[in-house]
């Protein structure tokens, strides 16, 4: 792919090199298009804060950065490859490859039970879109397709309270408000605590009968 700066145009494999030469300039209108193709695709993060979404951006920055600093990706004969457990790799499209960091780095956030994410049906139902979540890459992957799996599978009551909770940031009251069915405070703030356990059992649960941790 490539990626024009000042009417030139250069190569992936020229801005791989730029961060090993130290060209600021050059790393500078990178690092500023990376910015704005991730600004791009943020409705599809959700559960997490404005925050949390900065932070999303800067750690994956950061894992390219150290990837192309320690040699993990490089370049060879003008093509930009990456070493992985399995093997050296071709990376055909750098951008690309920052993209899947992020959603990797998204979906990492998930499983550490820090955001619950609000399931859309229709988009869930939409295969095509849920495999764009997952590269075969990264070691995590059927981790990510699991943990998926188990928010696709909590009750949509859950999905609700988990929500407004920890994505909309209201308090149990507000929620309650909103919700009249749960009946009492207790008995909301009693719902909330089992749908989170239950979300975290069913991780833990089918992790290890993948044989994961």
């Amino acid at each position: 792919m490539m990626f024009q700066f000042r009417k030139k145009k250069y190569s992936d494999s020229q801005i791989v090199e730029a961060y090993q030469t130290g060209d600021r300039k050059l790393q500078s209108k990178w690092y500023d298009r990376c910015r704005d193709q991730f600004g791009k695709g943020t409705s599809r993060y959700c559960g997490i804060t404005g925050f949390e979404l900065e932070d999303l951006f800067q750690n994956s920055f950061v894992l390219l950065w150290k990837k192309i600093d320690s040699g993990q990706i490089y370049v060879a004969d003008s093509t930009v490859r990456v070493t992985t457990a399995g093997g050296d790799k071709p990376i055909e499209d750098l951008m690309g490859y920052f993209m899947r960091i992020v959603k990797n780095k998204y979906l990492e956030h998930l499983r550490s039970g820090k955001s619950v994410v609000q399931i859309n049906e229709e988009v869930v139902s939409d295969r095509e879109l849920i495999d764009e979540l997952y590269w075969d890459e990264d070691p995590e992957v059927e981790k990510d397709r699991l943990v998926i799996h188990c928010l696709q599978s909590l009750p949509k009551s859950c999905v609700e309270i988990l929500t407004l909770f920890y994505y909309e940031k209201k308090s149990l009251d507000q929620i309650l408000a909103e919700r009249p069915e749960n009946n009492s405070y207790d008995g909301l703030k009693s719902r909330k605590s089992k749908c989170m356990s239950n979300l975290r059992k069913k991780i833990t649960e089918t992790f290890a009968k993948a044989g994961l941790r």
